[in-house]
């Protein structure tokens, strides 16, 4: 190792690195470097860059910081102008202050039902048996949510489980009391016995029958916490039966109505997509539910609420020869505190008097609440709302159904009007069948859709076709009324339900007051049986029409007049001529439906989810088949 020793010292020493790195100078200075300051002109090019790098980058930053902060700013300020300044001052400078009623009283009615009662016995109380559907719709119209509410409430009764409704629901992510709908405000939640009463919402089933009685959410809530709950999602069960756009509506119940019967567990939430989405009621597949369905007491049982049967008793004169009483003050309001009714639905088979109705109707004495813009919530039935008319008393009702008596004479017509024309261009390129229960193969004036690709290119094909069936002109309106008349001679008024612009509503009736016999459309009925039970539908296929004609089509046939030839009909009447008040402008829809349930002759569309329940409400009456036609 000494050679070692020897050749070390002869290395050349390492050169210091603060010699060569001004920037990372090293402690130990090279004894021959100068001590003295180096000019700035003679600094490493290095260094030079770096300065002029970083205050680049910090004008850079400067920059964006400026760019950015009238973004926030203008962030901020549509946040605030949209969420609260719009909302609060300019929507109510322009479309008023919200002016919907009031039905915090109907949500306290509904929590004082008799089944939310902690000392009730099994199946109902807190041991009872509930099952939850949080996957309801929301956002769409009454008929819409009225259709799944029905078949979700056939489960729960299957099932022997209390149904849990909700309230009907056109905005459930606010929390505001009204929303803007276009250019005019509408309540964000209404209680579901403003709109029905029966089993649904809360009613009595038959005496004797054990299943439990429907509750609010408020009550599961209560009984039902989280901790207790047994989640089930319907895109997992749909996959183990393997549901898909094929599977009958029947089966779906079916599966449904076991699965929830066979579970133990007390508090059943049903989550994730919905069971019957609206492509499958509105398909051919719903009709395999309607044996079950109509025998249920979801259906027997049914009926409109108080509120809505109040106000079709006010209006029910003026569709007869005497004039209707004049409305000159609201009905009195829901109390403060509201005894509960012996029972809050009837059976279907009972009809009440006017004194059943009243003691079964919560007490109404006038309650006003205090402060600016606020009206008197909604009424519901009192002797104010029921003397103008009793028609179950009428000598001019006859009962040829079980519930809803009949209005002799008098037809109802649904005529959509609105944005519903762009639906029917939608239904024309998709080749798109009647809808719901409007589709039984047992009733007249069937609709076949053609046999042509579906598409913007074969609308010219399908347009004249489908808008004859879901928007009749005015034209068409008369010639196809006339032939009705001619079917049914003991008809005078007619009574149109439609959101139809006030000068075309006038038009309308002017043409159909003045309108007489003469050439008349007639619709090829290829409709295999008109006598088939509505609880057991035919399911014969529809065949091809052998005399040429396609099945659904319409043709102008000339009837020979009569020896004495009518005038125009006696009185046309619409949705608008009738006396509703402030508090039931929202209801006005299911007022219109009970009018036309009663009617001797509905003629509805085809394509429309109104006409389906209304279809479904006369079947479940037992109306003739031949009573209720279409465009």
């Amino acid at each position: 190792m000494d050679w070692l020793k020897s050749i070390r010292p002869a290395a050349a020493p390492a050169a210091p690195i603060g010699t060569n790195y001004e920037l990372l100078g090293s402690p130990t200075e090279s004894p021959t470097s100068s001590t003295r300051p180096r000019p700035s002109h003679t600094r490493n090019r290095s260094s030079i860059s770096y300065g002029y790098h970083r205050v680049r980058l910090r004008s850079n930053a400067a920059v964006a910081t400026l760019a950015f902060v009238p973004i926030v700013l203008f962030g901020l300020a549509f946040i605030i102008y949209h969420f609260v300044f719009r909302i609060y001052v300019v929507d109510e400078f322009v479309y008023g202050v919200p002016n919907v009623p009031e039905y915090d009283e109907y949500f306290a009615w509904e929590d004082r039902l008799p089944q939310h009662n902690s000392s009730l016995e099994f199946p109902e109380g807190p041991n009872g048996r509930y099952v939850m559907f949080s996957n309801q719709a929301w956002g769409y119209g009454l008929n819409n949510q009225l259709q799944e509410i029905l078949l979700l409430s056939h489960i729960s009764y299957l099932s022997q489980r209390a149904y849990v409704f909700q309230p009907y629901t056109w905005d459930a992510k606010t929390k505001a009391n009204a929303v803007l709908d276009g250019r005019s405000w509408r309540s964000s939640r209404i209680p579901l016995n403003v709109f029905i009463s029966g089993p649904t919402a809360g009613g009595s089933f038959a005496k004797g029958d054990p299943t439990p009685r429907a509750v609010n959410v408020d009550w599961w809530e209560k009984v039902c916490p989280p901790s207790k709950r047994t989640i089930l999602d319907v895109a997992k069960e749909h996959a183990k039966w393997k549901v898909d756009s094929r599977s009958e509506g029947r089966v779906i119940l079916d599966h449904w109505a076991e699965l929830l019967k066979g579970i133990e567990d007390l508090c059943v939430e049903v989550t994730g997509p919905t069971i019957f989405d609206f492509e499958l009621i509105a398909s051919p597949r719903v009709l395999s539910v309607w044996p079950s369905l109509s025998l249920s007491p979801i259906i027997t049982r049914f009926a409109w609420s108080p509120l809505i049967q109040a106000a079709v008793h006010r209006n029910l004169p003026i569709f007869h020869d005497r004039p209707a009483q004049s409305v000159q003050d609201e009905p009195p309001l829901l109390p403060d505190e509201v005894r509960n009714p012996p029972q809050l639905l009837r059976k279907r088979d009972d009809i009440p008097t006017e004194s059943e109705a009243l003691s079964s109707t919560p007490d109404r004495r006038s309650t006003y609440h205090a402060g600016a813009n606020r009206r008197p919530p909604s009424p519901a039935l009192s002797s104010l709302s029921l003397q103008s008319s009793n028609p179950h008393s009428d000598p001019s009702f006859t009962s040829n159904s079980t519930t809803s008596p009949t209005i002799k004479g008098l037809i109802a017509v649904h005529l959509r009007r609105g944005d519903f024309k762009m639906h029917c261009h939608w239904l024309a390129d998709r080749i798109e069948p009647f809808a719901g229960w409007n589709q039984f193969p047992f009733l007249l004036d069937r609709f076949t859709p053609p046999e042509t690709l579906p598409g913007y290119l074969s609308r010219g094909k399908n347009h004249d076709l489908y808008m004859s069936r879901c928007w009749p002109e005015i034209d068409h309106i008369v010639r196809r009324l006339r032939e009705i008349r001619r079917l049914h001679p003991g008809l005078e008024r007619v009574f149109v339900l439609t959101n139809g612009k006030k000068d075309w509503v006038d038009k309308l009736k002017a043409a159909l007051v003045q309108s007489g016999d003469g050439p008349v459309v007639e619709v090829v009925d290829d409709s295999s049986s008109t006598t088939t039970p509505p609880s057991l539908p035919n399911t014969e296929g529809d065949g091809p029409s052998t005399d040429g004609v396609p099945p659904g089509a319409i043709r102008v046939q000339p009837v020979p007049p009569p020896a004495t030839s009518k005038a125009g009909w006696k009185e046309v009447l619409t949705s608008k001529d009738l006396q509703l008040f402030w508090t039931e402008r929202e209801i006005d829809q299911a007022v219109d439906m009970e009018i036309a349930r009663r009617a001797e002759v509905f003629l509805g569309n085809g394509f429309s989810s109104l006409t389906s329940n209304i279809v479904m409400l006369r079947l479940s009456d037992s109306t003739p088949i031949e009573n209720i036609r279409y465009w």
